[in-house]
This record gives C-alpha cells, sequence and structure tokens, in this order.
C-alpha cells in the first residue's frame, strides 16, 4: 500500500512538472518580447566595441541565426543589426568601448539602440565617443513587467 501511495504522488509530481514547463510558442506570464535595432555611424571602425545583449536567445530579424553571447572583432563593424527575443523577464544591454591605438586621429562615432517591447517602441538610446573616450562602459535594462 505504501508502494502504491508513493508511486501515486510520484505521477502527480510529474503530471505537475510537466503542465508547467515552458512552451516556447507562448509568452509566459511576466515576460516580453524584445527587439534591440542597432545602428553606428561615424568613424565606428576606428574603435574598439564588444557589445553584449542578455536576457534569453535573441535571433537576427528574419533569420533563424541565433546572436553570439558577443558582439565583437568584426562583428562590431557591421553598421547595423536587428536582434528579437521572445519570453524574456529583462533585458540588458551592455556595452564596452574604446579608440583604438592603432586608428588615425581624428574619430567620432555614435551607437544608436532603439528598444522595442511587445512591437511598441520602449526607448531610443544614442551614445557618442571621440578619439579621447578612454574605455567607457553603457548599460541599458529594461524589464517585461
Amino acid at each position: 500500500m505504501k508502494i502504491l501511495s508513493y508511486l501515486s504522488s510520484l505521477l502527480v509530481l510529474v503530471v505537475l512538472l510537466t503542465a508547467c514547463g515552458k512552451d516556447g510558442d507562448n509568452p509566459s506570464p511576466g515576460t516580453a518580447t524584445f527587439r534591440v535595432d542597432f545602428i553606428q555611424t561615424g568613424d565606428y571602425e576606428k574603435f574598439i566595441k564588444v557589445i553584449t545583449v542578455e536576457g534569453g536567445e535573441f535571433k537576427y530579424r528574419g533569420t533563424n541565426d541565433k546572436m553570439p553571447a558577443a558582439i565583437l572583432g568584426d562583428n562590431a563593424k557591421e553598421p547595423t543589426w536587428s536582434v528579437e527575443g521572445s519570453n524574456i523577464d529583462e533585458l540588458e544591454i551592455e556595452t564596452l568601448t574604446e579608440f583604438s591605438a592603432v586608428a588615425d586621429r581624428p574619430a567620432n562615432m555614435t551607437m544608436k539602440f532603439t528598444v522595442y517591447k511587445n512591437g511598441v517602441l520602449l526607448e531610443e538610446k544614442s551614445f557618442t565617443y571621440n578619439d579621447n573616450i578612454g574605455t567607457r562602459t553603457e548599460l541599458l535594462s529594461y524589464k517585461a513587467n
């Protein structure tokens, strides 16, 4: 009888855990779909940049290509890109930027992030840099709720 009771409890637990799993097609309560559009202008190839977009799995819009954990090197020289992720609790965008020691001066550039939540414009944020910036970090953070 104890074994039957134990197995019944185990079966109920398995059913509950299976029913509570995340479904990739349906948004979970408290999450959102975030889209990040990026554009850089000016002498952006003269700067070293590391850009991360965190909070879940992001894909380049219009493709099934996953965004890498960090955009850097030659990938950071792309003038524009757009990524989107679903079921995101909190979106964080972080940049680390400095002027390249091997580049010619003068140099100026602007990076612009346009963030959408559930298809609605949330914020447009621009950062401007010149060849005297040293190392600079920017952090943007957005919650689904």
